[in-house]
């Protein structure tokens, strides 16, 4: 008998041990944090692609364009290094601001010229190359050097500014090939001098379109450019800018180049407005037969370029970006929260980032899980936009809580 009711009384304390257990299991079961939903795909291509270019490419030597701080490179005609005439005194003058730096406003130091600098101007003239005139004891500022260099295209003060600034013209020449080298000016070579006038400095449109750009992005180099004319220069007063082309078609730089071994070169910068922003394009065009026909042929290129961007609709609210499964049963849609367009170069393809975040399941459609950024080629700043819920995550089940503790 006593054994008897030692069991009922076991099988009670087991039920009642039973019931406790299932209820605690059902109550942490019911009130689990779930774990975070994860992506399940995104879109598998969001690409905007522009139409074709419309670009007026010249007839003539070989051509590029670029936009400043952009990746945009288009060229025409068969990239062949050749002979750069006087566009190599952008190398120079950027190898030199890179050695003696100077800010907008600073005439920089002082330099004291020699016989040597009065050599090297008796030199040029003698070869009927572009020169300033200059005389020893003279005193002239770094700006001012640079000044006569890109401005008037002094040769003679293209080879005195490099020798102040490395020792000797060998050791600017060493750099220099260094530099370029350093600013992915891999088909560009420099040579004997700081001037170009000598064949053995070689490039590329392509490189000098980079070269442009470069010097563009260098804020001295682009004031100095952009002036018709410089005053105050010790020996000669005012010096004038040999690019005619300055002023017209908002064109604001940079350098012309022309000699025996290559005929006419120009590298121009030119400003227009794209997507409510100041956009520079470059172009260059080497070899053609004279520089007044490198002039000539420049500009319809230009005018091109500045208008060869168009328009698009990158995504448009409410388009599906990716999903997110449920494990209790359905799929979540994300969706963008806003619209977002741009202006991208014609001939270039956009592919806009996607990043999807893991969902908490109590996450509302107002939260923010992702984004959606447009990457360069895109003309302006970086634009994004938030990526959110179409719905809210459903409940699952008590039962499917009781049966999957695991998930």
């Amino acid at each position: 008998m006593k054994t008897h009711r030692r069991r009922g009384g076991r099988r009670w304390l087991y039920a009642v041990a039973a019931v406790v257990i299932i209820a605690v299991y059902g109550c942490w079961a019911w009130n689990r944090t779930l774990p975070p939903l994860e992506p399940l795909s995104a879109i598998a291509q969001l690409q905007v692609q522009s139409p074709a270019s419309k670009l007026a490419w010249p007839s003539v030597g070989e051509s590029a364009v670029g936009v400043v701080d952009s990746s945009i490179l288009e060229t025409h005609g068969v990239q062949t290094p050749l002979p750069t005439a006087s566009t190599a005194k952008l190398i120079t003058a950027l190898a030199v601001l890179h050695q003696k730096p100077l800010t907008l406003g600073q005439q920089g130091p002082t330099i004291t010229l020699t016989a040597s600098d009065v050599a090297l101007y008796t030199s040029y003239a003698n070869q009927e190359g572009s020169v300033v005139q200059v005389a020893a004891g003279e005193q002239i500022s770094e700006y001012q050097m640079l000044e006569a260099l890109l401005l008037p295209s002094a040769n003679n003060m293209a080879d005195s500014l490099a020798v102040w600034a490395f020792g000797s013209l060998r050791a600017y020449s060493d750099f220099a090939n260094t530099y370029v080298k350093q600013l992915g000016l891999t088909n560009t070579h420099i040579g004997s001098d700081a001037s170009g006038l000598a064949p053995t400095t070689t490039s590329t449109a392509s490189d000098l379109v980079r070269l442009g750009e470069l010097a563009m992005q260098q804020p001295v180099l682009a004031q100095i450019v952009g002036q018709p004319t410089a005053s105050g220069i010790p020996m000669v007063g005012t010096v004038k800018n040999v690019n005619f082309l300055l002023g017209t078609d908002n064109i604001v730089g940079i350098k012309t180049g022309n000699s025996n071994e290559v005929g006419g070169v120009f590298v121009s910068a030119a400003r227009t407005t794209v997507n409510g922003k100041p956009v520079t394009i470059i172009t260059a065009l080497s070899n053609a037969a004279t520089l007044f026909e490198a002039l000539k042929y420049s500009l319809p290129l230009i005018q091109s370029a500045q208008t060869n961007f168009t328009a698009v609709s990158v995504v448009k609210a409410g388009a599906v970006i990716g999903h997110y499964h449920q494990p209790w049963g359905g799929t979540l849609t994300a969706i963008a929260d806003k619209s977002i367009a741009t202006h991208i170069w014609n001939s270039t393809a956009i592919s806009p980032v996607i990043h999807l975040q893991s969902v908490s399941t109590r996450a509302s459609v107002s939260q923010v899980i992702g984004s959606i950024t447009i990457p360069k080629p895109a003309i302006g700043d970086t634009q994004a936009i938030a990526v959110k819920l179409q719905i809210p995550p459903t409940k699952p089940t008590i039962w499917w809580r009781l049966l999957h503790p695991l998930e």
